[in-house]
């Protein structure tokens, strides 16, 4: 079974506040979903979203500038 985490746990888990976590929630920027009134995650689907972001991350090469800020802007 997949593991449920709330705010607090992937904020831990990511190693930032939870006022960051309830950021990326309201901007729609990582995966979530509400029970009754609460925000709750799946492990899963945040390992996945790490990954796609370490994807963006590790496609960047240091020697060519311009792509860092176009990576940062996008």
């Amino acid at each position: 079974m997949n593991e449920i985490m709330t705010i607090k746990q992937v904020a831990e888990y990511l190693k930032v506040s939870p006022r960051s976590i309830y950021k990326l929630v309201k901007d729609g920027s990582i995966p979530t979903f509400k029970i009754m009134n609460m925000w709750r995650f799946e492990r899963t689907k945040i390992d996945q979203w790490i990954n796609e972001k370490n994807g963006i991350n590790n496609s960047f090469n240091v020697k060519e500038g311009g792509k860092h800020a176009e990576s940062i802007n996008n």
